[in-house]
Order: C-alpha cells, then sequence, then structure tokens
C-alpha cells in the first residue's frame, strides 16, 4: 500500500496572501500550570530591528466598484475556458460546471472573485510531462490573461512557483516525486504600492503540455473615495504590540515563567485587499509589521519552545 503526501502550491506568493495570525497569548491571558494550579502571565519584549517608514499626514481611500456580471459575460468565460453547461446563478455569483472544470464568478456588491479550474488535473498526482519553462510560462500567461482582459494595467509579476508532489511506501520511504503543474502569479499596485491581502492576486496554472488549468483574477475594481488621516509608525507599533502577550517592564522579563521575544524586521505602509469573495466596501492603507518571535519558559516539568515568522496588518486609519 502507497503512503501519498502532495505538497502544492496553492498559493501562488505567500507574502501576497498571507492571513493575519493570532500568535501567542492574548493580551491579558495567562498560562495555567494544572498540577500546582499556579498561573504565570506571559511577557513579551519588542526589538525593532528597523527603521519606521516616513509617511504622509494622509493617504487616499478607496471606494469598490460593484461588478457588472452578466450570464452573457459568464458564456463568454465559459467560450475562453472551454466549457459546456448550464449557468446557475446562486444569487452571489455565477457558477458553471462542464464534469471536473468549474467557473465561479462573484456578483454580489463589494466582491470581486473570478476563478476557472480544472480540479482533476490540479490534483493529479504524476509528473506533467513537457511543462513549459519559466520564461514561457510567463510569457504565455501574459498574452492569455492580456487579451481576455484579465490582467490590468496595474498589475505586476510576483512569481513562478512549481506544484510538487512526493510518494511514500507504508515505511515512509519515498518512492516518487516530481512536478505537476507550473503557476504564474501576478500583485496588484495602488500608487505603485503593492497592495496585501488574499484579494489581490491573478494567477494562472500551466499542466501538461501547457495547458491552463486554473486561471483566477482576484480583485474589485476601485475608485478614489476621500482622504483619510494615517496615525503614526509610533501609534501603529502600539496597536502592533495589543496583538502579542503584555509587553515586559525593565528587568521584568527574565523573571518571567514565560516569554516572547518579538523581532521585528520590517515595517511598511500599503493597502488591504479581504479575499475576493468577501463584500469589502473600502480599500485602505494599513501599516505592515513583518519578523519573528521565539517562546520559551517551563510551566512545571513541561518545557515550552516554539517560533515562526510573521506579517500582521495594522489599520493606519486615525480613529476620530
Amino acid at each position: 500500500m502507497k503512503k501519498i503526501c502532495l505538497l502544492f502550491w496553492f498559493s501562488i506568493v505567500l507574502s501576497l496572501f498571507v492571513c493575519i495570525p493570532n500568535i501567542g497569548t492574548a493580551k491579558g491571558d495567562d498560562v495555567s500550570n494544572v498540577s500546582g494550579n499556579q498561573h504565570f502571565m506571559v511577557l513579551a519584549s519588542f526589538n525593532l530591528k528597523c527603521r519606521f517608514p516616513e509617511v504622509t499626514e494622509k493617504m487616499m481611500v478607496y471606494r469598490t466598484v460593484d461588478p457588472n456580471i452578466s450570464r452573457d459575460d459568464i458564456l463568454s468565460l465559459m467560450k475562453i475556458f472551454g466549457l459546456d453547461g448550464q449557468i446557475i446563478d446562486q444569487g452571489r455569483q455565477f457558477i458553471a460546471k462542464d464534469g471536473d472544470k468549474v467557473l465561479e464568478v462573484f456578483k454580489q456588491s463589494g466582491t470581486g472573485y473570478l476563478r476557472f479550474s480544472d480540479d482533476a488535473k490540479l490534483a493529479i498526482e504524476k509528473k506533467a510531462e513537457n511543462l513549459p519553462s519559466k520564461d514561457e510560462a510567463v510569457a504565455k500567461a501574459n498574452d492569455f490573461l492580456k487579451n481576455n482582459g484579465l490582467l490590468p494595467s496595474n498589475t505586476f509579476l510576483a512569481g513562478v512557483v512549481y506544484y510538487e508532489f512526493e510518494q511514500y511506501d507504508s515505511e515512509g520511504k519515498a518512492i516518487d516525486q516530481g512536478k505537476t503543474a507550473l503557476s504564474v502569479g501576478f500583485g496588484f499596485k495602488i500608487n505603485e504600492m503593492k497592495v496585501e491581502g488574499p484579494g489581490a492576486k491573478v494567477s494562472i496554472v500551466f499542466g501538461e503540455s501547457g495547458e491552463i488549468i486554473e486561471t483566477a483574477k482576484i480583485w474589485r475594481e476601485i475608485k478614489p473615495d476621500k482622504e483619510a488621516r494615517i496615525i503614526t509608525p509610533q501609534e501603529a507599533f502600539a496597536r502592533f504590540k495589543e496583538r502579542w502577550p503584555t509587553e515586559a517592564k525593565p528587568n521584568e522579563l527574565e523573571q518571567a515563567k514565560i516569554k516572547t521575544e518579538v523581532n521585528i524586521r520590517e515595517v511598511y505602509v500599503t493597502y488591504y485587499a479581504e479575499p475576493g469573495c468577501i463584500p469589502q466596501s473600502y480599500i485602505e492603507p494599513v501599516y505592515v509589521f513583518v519578523g519573528d518571535y521565539q517562546t520559551s519558559g517551563i510551566i512545571g516539568n513541561q518545557e515550552i519552545m516554539e517560533g515562526d515568522h510573521f506579517k500582521i496588518i495594522v489599520s493606519a486609519i486615525h480613529k476620530e
């Protein structure tokens, strides 16, 4: 009996589509030593290893434009992707299916989501023959997306990534591995700033012999709405700290039973887009904090040791 492990890269570039994590213990929470029924506050230290960005006093807030999707639009897309079958109107979105091929387009106010997929070929467990090179894939993606109106002018090439798989036998020994597909991802810019979030991407996946087995455009059209006052980087840093355990006072950290050391390695300002299937009325400026953390300590006889990288989004809008 084979044990199969598939390592697929469904997110084109993780830096674009990362979710906001809840890292560590929430401020004010404590960790209990069950055996001794003791409670130890988790404390944190924050090490700023970069400079704060220079920011303007105000930034533009953008209103999203409602999608204007008709059945004729869906029929045109079905023709592009080679689908037959009926169009199903589910209220929030149109769906068309043809065997394992699926086309889904959202029409709900505040959304921006279009995705075609050949699910059987995306889940294939064997090496793909005649995959295009990365350069060929980028050129083909540009041509296909532009020719079909799926690549707006405010996009940029975000990355090219292989879908890979590994197969193991029952003893955990690798018996096969390879590349099953190749994906090309594009991000969006607003005023030359790279938009963060899962709602700002265009991607295309090439399978065997360069066949297109997935295409997605996740983006809301936008228009300028009004300028909003922006908080300072120092104020954003204070909001960032609220996502973590209580900050230790001087000389207090070493006495903590559990401590979290947070290293902030990059801070910048941009815009954030929610997942395209979630209504979002405005695209607003945010601060982005990038870094890593390490949590350590001992509770009773149990040693605590964990760490990871993070990217945390903090609203840049001044709360009146």
